[in-house]
């Protein structure tokens, strides 16, 4: 007869952690989207600052969460490797939601034209990103080994941006839009660094092994370690 594994109590509360992870992701996505809008549609009025507190408490919550787990009893090393992990997600993302922030204020001094086209491919690539890790917290899809795929053409994505802002008289002017152009783009590329972190630290927590380690190849089974009886619950 197969036998039923008890999840205690303490279990319980680790896979809380994954659960107010997903929360937080939510968060942060609901505001990278509404603030990359802005790029095509300038919003005026809003406190930006002010909506990313909601996600300053997501994060304050888990890190006590965390805080708490570790200070309950001894600690077992994958149950480290589960705190210190979403620790870390949970300042990823809130810096992810501060940059955001900071996409929306630079978006009041959008061109006369448009942004070029390369900056809004670049939003719409964060989105797919964070889409992507909001699933995997959700255990919707497993982790992907080829973390730094997207990371990488983001990079390439801004390369090619300041090659064709190099070349483009359109934005050699006095407005400074060459300029605000590039700091956008900066910003969104560490938003996609941001990312990438958080991805790494997920395939951490679930296999114990970094992404860039030997045998990575294992990581399509992060599922069957010990997270099998966490992911029923």
């Amino acid at each position: 007869m197969a036998t039923t594994r008890r999840i205690s109590g303490y279990d319980r509360a680790l896979a809380q952690l994954r659960l107010m992870a997903a929360e937080l992701a939510a968060a942060v996505r609901r505001h990278m989207a509404a603030a990359l809008g802005t790029l095509v549609a300038p919003v005026f009025g809003v406190d930006w600052r002010q909506q990313d507190k909601e996600i300053d408490q997501l994060r304050d919550a888990l890190a006590q969460k965390c805080f708490e787990m570790m200070c309950l009893q001894q600690l077992r090393d994958c149950d480290l490797r589960w705190i210190l992990g979403f620790q870390r997600i949970a300042r990823e993302l809130e810096r992810i939601a501060d940059y955001a922030c900071d996409v929306a204020e630079l978006s009041h001094l959008r061109p006369a034209g448009d942004w070029p086209a390369t900056v809004l491919e670049m939003a719409g690539r964060l989105v797919d990103m964070q889409d992507y890790l909001l699933a995997v917290l959700r255990r919707e899809q497993e982790p992907s080994s080829n973390l730094h795929a997207e990371d990488e053409l983001l990079d390439r994505v801004f390369q090619n941006l300041r090659e064709e802002l190099s070349r483009s008289p359109a934005y050699k002017n006095k407005d400074n839009s060459l300029a605000v152009a590039f700091v956008l783009a900066r910003t969104m590329e560490r938003m996609g660094d941001h990312l990438v972190n958080v991805a790494e630290a997920l395939v951490y927590i679930e296999t114990g092994s970094h992404p860039s380690d030997p045998g990575d190849g294992k990581i399509e089974m992060a599922a069957k370690s010990w997270g099998d009886a966490i992911s029923a619950l």
